[in-house]
């Protein structure tokens, strides 16, 4: 696949861009000045090189046009040139094995009967590839499609994905998604939402960048409510980092891929597609740290994982297992009792540190535990946090992991199953 991106970057590495905080309303027109969304800036706002004859308006939408609490979200897009612009029969398929043989589609793919045993799977080995193309998939049902990727290169053309949100979690390494509403950094320990359809490209800036990723098809993806216990528990919306606009009106040969049910189309521009000099609404890429978060506790009894909810996606929960001060309570258990997921099935991706409930947990690694199928603390874990506890007394649990909960069996991809540590129902038989 022939795709070479020419162009300037729009931001050096992670460290020289700057925010707005927020998971609300923004306005980045950048000094565009225009009185209500379809009207067009006044032409002697706009920055030097544009063309007023050529600034249009793009809106992009979530929930359709017709409002829904919690679902409807707009950005309005503010471009330098008249679009869609792309070149004259530029447009092609691109067979999926040449872009990302293993970035499964969980609505297209269909569910597997499968054993609903206790499964582990190993830190991803690095690979030479960008990130799209070296997305493996682990698990996927109707509602979501869960993985990995380690990449060394830059992605050689934009991408859009059409079919969901892509939320990335960064494991290690360093590198900068750049967007239409302006770059991100990815920075270890971060998570990076791009909404679905946002035009973006992946650029490490270290040697491998290894990230977890999540796709969510259903329109919702949004902060758990916090009910009683305010709107600054778990994290505030100052939190939130938000990309502030930075534009490039290079002319050149650039490619952008739709991916849409699983599928890829190409689309040749001859300029630069990020071309975005300011843009407005409740809908925009973020990013937001899980040194952050801040879990709900009890000194009396273990919290379950809801209190550890980080966003909602119709169909599932993503949680962040963050440090936190063990239980001292009477007869309380330091570590999570064991439990059977009735209605859920359950992904942890390991970060860093030891997980409180394991034997041992390897950075990179994952598991998955299905429902109806019993798992809790390992005995060793369980024995160590009691033996500190009645050496230390209260202590700090150490590490951060990420959990995905799904309302719809998850199936196990072919890939995952070639890498699966067999042996893992194992680590609890006495």
């Amino acid at each position: 696949m022939d795709t070479k991106y020419s162009g300037q970057r729009q931001a050096k590495n992670a460290s020289d861009i700057t925010y707005v905080t927020g998971w609300c309303y923004q306005n980045q027109l950048n000094g565009l000045r225009t009185g209500a969304p379809h009207v067009l800036p006044d032409p002697n706002s706009l920055p030097p090189g544009v063309d007023p004859a050529a600034v249009r308006e793009q809106e992009l939408t979530r929930g359709g046009f017709v409002p829904s609490p919690g679902r409807h979200a707009t950005a309005y897009l503010y471009r330098a040139r008249q679009g869609p612009r792309w070149t004259r029969d530029g447009i092609r398929t691109i067979a999926n094995d040449d872009v990302a043989p293993h970035w499964l589609n969980g609505r297209t793919e269909g569910a597997r009967p499968q054993a609903s045993m206790p499964r582990k799977y190993p830190r991803l080995s690095a690979s030479k590839g960008d990130a799209v193309s070296n997305l493996r998939t682990l698990f996927h049902n109707q509602d979501t499609a869960i993985g990995v990727t380690v990449c060394t290169d830059p992605m050689p053309y934009f991408l859009r994905n059409a079919d969901g949100d892509d939320l990335f979690f960064v494991h290690d390494g360093e590198g900068v998604i750049e967007t239409e509403f302006g770059p991100l950094g990815l920075e270890r320990g971060y998570y990076v939402w791009i909404p679905r359809g946002t035009l973006y490209r992946i650029v490490p800036d270290s040697p491998q960048l290894y990230m977890f990723h999540i796709e969510n098809y259903g329109e919702r993806f949004q902060k758990p409510d916090t009910g009683i216990t305010g709107d600054a528990a778990l994290y505030y919306h100052r939190n939130i980092q938000v990309p502030t606009a930075c534009y490039d009106l290079s002319d050149g040969a650039y490619t952008v891929l739709v991916k849409q049910a699983g599928a890829f189309t190409a689309y040749e521009f001859d300029h630069h597609p990020c071309d975005v000099i300011g843009w407005d609404g409740d809908l925009a890429p973020f990013r937001f740290n899980a040194e952050d978060f801040k879990p709900i506790t009890s000194w009396r009894a273990h919290i379950p994982p809801s209190a550890y909810c980080t966003f909602l996606g119709d169909g599932f929960e993503v949680c962040t297992f963050a440090p936190r001060p063990v239980e001292t309570g009477e007869r309380s258990l330091p570590v999570p009792f064991d439990h059977i997921n009735h209605d859920r099935d359950e992904v942890i991706f390991f970060h860093e540190g030891l997980f409180f409930s394991k034997d041992k947990s390897e950075a990179g690694a994952m598991t998955f535990h299905a429902r109806g199928f019993s798992h809790g603390p390992h005995e060793n874990a369980l024995q160590r946090a009691l033996d500190r506890r009645d050496a230390e007394g209260g202590y700090m649990l150490d590490g951060y992991a990420v959990m995905v909960e799904t309302n719809l069996p998850l199936t196990v991809s072919p890939w995952a199953e070639s890498v699966e540590e067999t042996d893992y129902p194992n680590s609890w038989r006495r």
